[in-house]
């Protein structure tokens, strides 16, 4: 096991995460996605799993319950080598991240916002799932995917990661450097991808300049795209976090410096101005979510201050009439293949019944947790929001 420095081990005791997890890291499979993987066929998908497998030396498959998820049985082969991965016909994403994006249940025609998107593979992966899956769904059902994230840094990554291999959906993806925990732009005006639309409704539009997408086509930057107000069906708070979950992120420290695992994770005031930044996040996901929708909050954490406790507060101002924690179904008893849930974390005892009572709310989010999971760490909350 990694000789973690003192700090990094008082933070693990105090969020009663085991260090052991870490050995995980080596004995787990690797993980990648079949990039668009609704435009191939089933003989398609077939040649290439055996081309991976072949050249891998190991055993390749799908896994069932996440769209478009391989399973690499060998947890040393390095991605960046296999032709597909050249080709791009696949990337290096792990299953944890497929099962917060799929927890938000999207569907062909959502306005989807993705509020910390960088550097963007959930959300290349959430613009897919707006693909059409069968013929009973119509052919011009026109959904979008908001992609948010205050580093220009990190969303120069997830632009070069869009136009490299969104393929067709690049039409209906924008990305805006902003602040999530204040961005306020409404969804795309309906029928924003109609030129008819758009064109008639060119005479009637207000004098004010709308704020324009950072990135996106041309339609998707039109004055008429960029005065929507609607709220968004979709939101996915996958919020900044310490990463002490993603067990490759940490076991990287090895090699770069135990200073810089602390750096992120304990120095200075993180472990107080990490749950307050999530907090701020989750409630403006929660303001630009519709009556009806559905927001994922989630996080590469096992910290139970990033996570339960977040959840705790915001719980704590919205009522039980107002938002449900439901459960993750593609979790329910590791059907189909698909990793194991653990429960929450909470305390030993309650201090009165309004702790008991909020946290029997929550308890329908679950822990990814890897000595039980397969997967890197990871929290994740789906709430439905009913007015």
């Amino acid at each position: 096991m990694a000789q973690f420095p003192p700090a990094y081990l008082a933070f693990l005791k105090e969020n009663h995460i085991d260090p052991k997890i870490y050995e995980k890291q080596k004995l787990q499979p690797r993980y990648a996605r079949i990039l668009r993987f609704n435009q191939r066929t089933l003989s398609e998908i077939t040649k290439l799993i055996e081309q991976i497998a072949s050249e891998a030396q190991c055993a390749v498959a799908l896994v069932p319950s996440i769209r478009g998820f391989l399973r690499i049985n060998d947890p040393l082969v390095k991605l960046n080598q296999l032709e597909a991965y050249k080709a791009g016909d696949i990337m290096g994403i792990d299953i944890s991240s497929g099962v917060a994006a799929m927890s938000l249940d999207v569907r062909p025609g959502d306005n989807v916002l993705d509020l910390c998107c960088a550097p963007g593979a959930k959300l290349l992966f959430l613009a897919e799932l707006l693909e059409p899956h069968n013929g009973k769904e119509a052919a011009n059902t026109c959904g979008t995917v908001t992609g948010v994230d205050v580093s220009l840094h990190r969303m120069a990554t997830c632009r070069s990661l869009v136009k490299k291999h969104s393929g067709k959906n690049k039409q209906f993806i924008r990305l805006y450097v902003q602040d999530g925990r204040t961005f306020g732009i409404g969804a795309p005006k309906a029928g924003w991808w109609d030129p008819q639309v758009v064109q008639k409704a060119a005479r009637e539009l207000p004098k004010e300049v709308p704020v324009k997408p950072w990135f996106g086509t041309k339609m998707m930057q039109s004055k008429y795209a960029c005065l929507g107000t609607d709220l968004y069906d979709r939101v996915l708070v996958d919020a900044e976090c310490t990463h002490d979950g993603s067990l490759a992120h940490v076991v990287k420290y090895e090699r770069w410096g135990w200073d810089r695992l602390d750096e992120q994770v304990v120095n200075d005031d993180r472990p107080q101005s990490v749950p307050l930044l999530q907090q701020q996040l989750l409630e403006n996901g929660w303001q630009m979510l519709k009556p009806g929708g559905t927001l994922v909050y989630s996080t590469c954490s096992l910290s139970r201050f990033q996570n339960e406790l977040v959840l705790y507060k915001f719980l704590s101002k919205h009522s039980d009439g107002e938002v449900k924690v439901e459960p993750i179904e593609l979790l329910q008893d590791g059907k189909d293949g698909s990793p194991v849930a653990s429960p929450i974390w909470q305390p030993d005892s309650f201090t009165d019944g309004k702790e008991q009572e909020i946290f029997a709310r929550m308890q329908n989010a679950v822990r990814l947790d890897p000595q039980v999971s397969g997967t890197s760490g990871m929290f994740i909350a789906r709430l439905r929001k009913f007015q």
